[in-house]
């Protein structure tokens, strides 16, 4: 643990806190009834409200969105809030473990991550004296807290007497999580995405549809190692297997991009170059690399119809790969198999 003051911060060590809760103290935090008494922040004290809604599961929060995003926020969700700073070694071996956890439990609990350094005030409010510190608010009352790098069991133990139960016909629906997984995945939201295909894997572990999703989320993120493990994972002869392999391509699609310069290279080249094929067919490729399939898709296509032998069929493998990765139905793919295939024959 990390002591920390306003006036400066010195070393106690990585472990959980030994220090008992200040059991003197008679006042409350707007609100929210501790789980030992803490100071009183009145509503608006904290700054502006920020209005935007906020649907991922992980994200950072400050004094002037903390009401909004926490107090108001926890009123649907279980808010755990992270308090942590950079130069604090325990919060650096606590916080990936706490975004798994969180990301395991689902769409009904997120993490709010408030940096003290930068948010003194939230953390004198909340009578924070070591880092981290971990506080868990429901319905704007805090419920439950601990302080140190705890091991992931005991988090989520902790967390666990906090989240309700999906109902069974819900929570045993691994094709609903998939699809809303997906769904999540298409609109760039990662975290949440990446919340139902740890869900879903919770439940099955050859869900591999979900496998397929979690491989995505890994290639944007420049995991490829990650990417083929997960892929390593689906027995051929499942419907994924083809989808697990086209994601196999997609890192030759991050070595072609990479070689090129990368994706703002490539895109001053295709501006300048609109008729070099070689550029059209890397920029396409940078842009599957993060989620960009449209695009992809578009400048893979205009490759194959100036030339269909390009690369000795490179863009046209490029295209079925991400037919293979979408499916046939995705918004995205459209009509190109069939225009594909009226080019090519």
């Amino acid at each position: 643990m990390e002591r920390w003051r306003r006036s400066g911060r010195s070393r106690e060590g990585d472990g959980p806190s030994e220090r008992p809760p200040n059991k003197e103290s008679t006042r409350q935090i707007d609100g929210i009834s501790a789980v030992e008494p803490r100071p009183e922040i009145q509503p608006g004290a904290l700054g502006g409200v920020c209005l935007m809604e906020v649907k991922s599961q992980i994200f950072d929060v400050e004094a002037a969105t903390f009401e909004e995003t926490v107090i108001k926020g926890s009123s649907d969700r279980v808010i755990v809030v992270d308090f942590w700073a950079p130069w604090c070694g325990p919060c650096k071996t606590l916080g990936p473990v706490l975004e798994e956890v969180v990301a395991a439990l689902g769409p009904s609990v997120a993490l709010a991550k408030v940096n003290v350094d930068d948010n003194q005030e939230l953390a004198t409010a909340f009578r924070v004296q070591g880092i981290p510190a971990v506080k868990v608010v429901m319905d704007g009352k805090l419920v439950d807290e601990f302080t140190g790098a705890l091991p992931k069991d005991q988090i989520e133990a902790l967390l666990r007497k906090h989240v309700p139960e999906a109902p069974a016909s819900e929570a045993e629906n691994l094709e609903e999580l998939i699809n809303q997984g997906g769904s999540y995945l298409d609109t760039g939201d990662l975290a949440s995405a990446e919340a139902l295909y740890l869900q879903a894997l919770a439940q099955d572990e050859e869900a591999f549809g979900a496998l397929v999703g979690l491989a995505r989320i890994r290639l944007m993120q420049g995991r490829a190692d990650e990417v083929r493990e997960l892929v390593s994972g689906i027995e051929q002869g499942n419907l994924e297997y083809d989808q697990g392999q086209a994601l196999l391509t997609q890192l030759e699609f991050r070595g072609t991009c990479e070689s090129a310069g990368g994706r703002q290279v490539c895109t001053e080249r295709v501006l300048a170059e609109p008729d070099n094929l070689e550029a059209r067919f890397t920029f396409g490729c940078c842009a599957a690399v993060e989620g960009d399939y449209e695009t992809a898709l578009k400048e893979w296509f205009a490759v194959v119809t100036a030339d269909k032998n390009f690369r000795q069929g490179a863009a046209k493998d490029a295209l079925v790969s991400v037919f293979h990765l979408l499916g046939r139905n995705h918004p995205a793919v459209g009509d190109y198999p069939k225009q594909l295939y009226r080019v090519l024959y």
